[in-house]
């Protein structure tokens, strides 16, 4: 993503926080979500108590999904969001705990990345100013808010979240591993013995990843279109190579590339931007790390191996290939 080539934008430093961050609990993304909501409105400051409302009733919500938010054996605040659920607590008691035990450590940790300060600033702490307490939001986040882009940052940490909750509940189970790609309803979907249960669409999943770039000619996205970069297509051939429904094979192209491409796999020389992409999710501790790794290899050489040999079948199938309009070149990726 533009962040990690160097281009620091608002939205790209927004996503890498996101995606990349602590995921230790889910807190993250509630408060990014409440945050995004408030800064909409064109407020430039907010107090705890006002975070609180929105802050709770999404963890809330997430609790009745799925009662796994956190990796820690006890959480206060979490506790209280089950009471409320429970019916144990009133509201106003909520908010209350909330204010006390639920941003003791997240409104520290959100501005957080690679081990320092993110390079944008998107609020001030001011909690312990006498005159004023609570959270100065910058232009920065306001902009965020109302631009073009906030909608799809909001479906994004939505994504990003269902995932999260995913991996921990199902762990490195069969379940997890049966994740594929419903071409129908454009989801990520979860297929067991029992039933097919939908993940997350699979725009909003990877969208972020790609900072809103097509993965073939690196262009902003008006409309992405799911993409299987060995195509589709082997599945009615004699393939024996790995499911090319599942995700380490899926990116987001743009109509002109999707419409070029076809059922082709893009030359060679593209390859590695796909090693790459799966690689770098595999060290972020993306939530479905497991996933890839039992799909194309636990090691950064099996994995070059597995996506070297599946292409090689791919490509004597279906010998007709695209070449991308980036001009990538890696001419070693076959050796």
């Amino acid at each position: 993503m533009d962040y990690r080539r160097g281009v620091v934008t608002g939205e790209s430093v927004w996503r890498a926080i996101v995606l990349y961050g602590a995921n230790s609990a889910t807190y993250k993304f509630a408060f990014g979500t409440t945050l995004l909501k408030v800064a909409a409105t064109g407020r430039t400051h907010v107090t705890l108590e006002e975070l609180a409302v929105p802050y709770a009733e999404l963890l809330c919500q997430a609790l009745r999904r799925q009662d796994r938010q956190g990796t820690a054996a006890r959480s206060r605040f979490l506790d209280a969001c089950r009471a409320f659920n429970a019916g144990e607590l009133d509201r106003d008691t909520l908010h209350r705990r909330t204010v006390q035990f639920g941003f003791a450590n997240v409104v520290d940790a959100f501005p957080q990345l690679g081990g320092g300060l993110a390079p944008v600033r998107y609020y001030e702490d001011r909690r312990r100013d006498s005159t004023a307490p609570g959270l100065v939001l910058r232009d920065e986040l306001r902009e965020l808010a109302l631009s073009a882009h906030a909608p799809g940052l909001g479906a994004e940490i939505t994504a990003r979240w269902r995932l999260v909750e995913t991996a921990w509940a199902t762990g490195v189970s069969d379940a997890v591993l049966g994740l594929v790609y419903d071409s129908g309803t454009q989801e990520l979907v979860l297929r067991t013995r029992q039933r097919r249960k939908s993940v997350t669409g699979v725009v909003a999943a990877l969208n972020g990843y790609q900072d809103g770039r097509c993965a073939y000619c690196d262009q902003v996205m008006a409309g992405p279109v799911v993409e299987h970069v060995l195509p589709w297509k082997l599945l009615t051939r004699h393939w024996n190579g790995p499911d090319v429904d599942a995700i380490w094979n899926l990116v987001l192209a743009c109509k002109p590339c999707n419409d070029a491409k076809r059922d082709r796999a893009p030359h060679q020389e593209w390859m590695p931007w796909l090693e790459q992409r799966n690689n770098d999710l595999i060290e972020s501790r993306h939530p479905l790390r497991e996933v890839l790794m039992t799909q194309t290899g636990e090691t950064a050489a099996i994995r070059h191996a597995t996506l070297k040999l599946a292409y090689r079948r791919a490509t004597e199938l279906l010998p007709a290939v695209w070449t991308p309009p980036t001009g990538r070149t890696a001419t070693t990726f076959l050796r």
